[in-house]
């Protein structure tokens, strides 16, 4: 596993599980979700490598997933974790812990977290596939992209509460807007496969949210 995404992943459950502790030191109400704070378990996306993979047998979607990479499946997972962490009213188990309790497959894994923990829900995801940013950023010939999918889950039936998924695969920019960018002095700046996967797991965030509550 790539360390620094590692050490990433546990900045972030720390940062996560902190929040609750020190909102009441900072000024004005920074968490707009009302009711009880939710427990829940967000498993290591799973993806389709070169020599193998981690399939997600817990998706209740059928999905396909081109060749990607661990190293970008836990980058993927670390962004989920970076935006459940704004978030106090939410409870995430710290990832070493997940770690701790990984099984043969996503199914074991999470059996395993629940025999243990008391979870309100678990997330499961898949990095379905990163197009990766070609040519100079302000004009470039291929533009980065990502395609994502997550679920929750109901722990105690298995039962989909809340899914989504996102694709973001955009072609250059029209020759108008390209002008006038030029024009007004304005570089556009184009996503790489990373920044597209983030902002799309970012975007993800507010109505998973929702669905906790």
């Amino acid at each position: 596993m790539n360390r620094t995404i590692g050490a990433l992943l546990i900045a972030l459950t720390v940062l996560a599980s902190g929040c609750s502790t020190v909102r009441r030191w900072l000024p004005g109400d920074l968490d707009s979700d009302k009711g009880p704070i939710k427990r829940i378990a967000v498993l290591p996306f799973a993806y389709r490598g070169a020599g193998g993979g981690v399939p997600c047998d817990l998706c209740p979607d059928r999905l396909v997933m081109a060749v990607t990479s661990e190293q970008d499946a836990l980058l993927a997972t670390a962004f989920l974790y970076e935006g459940l962490a704004r978030h106090p009213r939410i409870q995430v188990i710290p990832y070493e812990r997940v770690r701790q309790y990984q099984g043969a497959t996503m199914r074991e894994t999470l059996a395993n977290l629940a025999s243990k923990e008391h979870l309100d829900g678990a997330v499961v995801g898949a990095l379905l596939e990163m197009r990766p940013r070609l040519g100079d950023p302000r004009d470039p010939k291929q533009r980065g992209g990502a395609a994502v999918y997550a679920a929750l889950l109901d722990v105690a039936s298995g039962e989909a509460l809340w899914t989504r998924f996102y694709d973001r695969s955009p072609g250059r920019p029209g020759r108008i807007m390209h002008s006038y960018n030029k024009l007004v002095g304005e570089e556009e700046h184009a996503l790489t496969a990373d920044e597209a996967t983030q902002a799309g797991i970012q975007g993800m965030v507010p109505s998973l949210v929702k669905a906790l509550r």
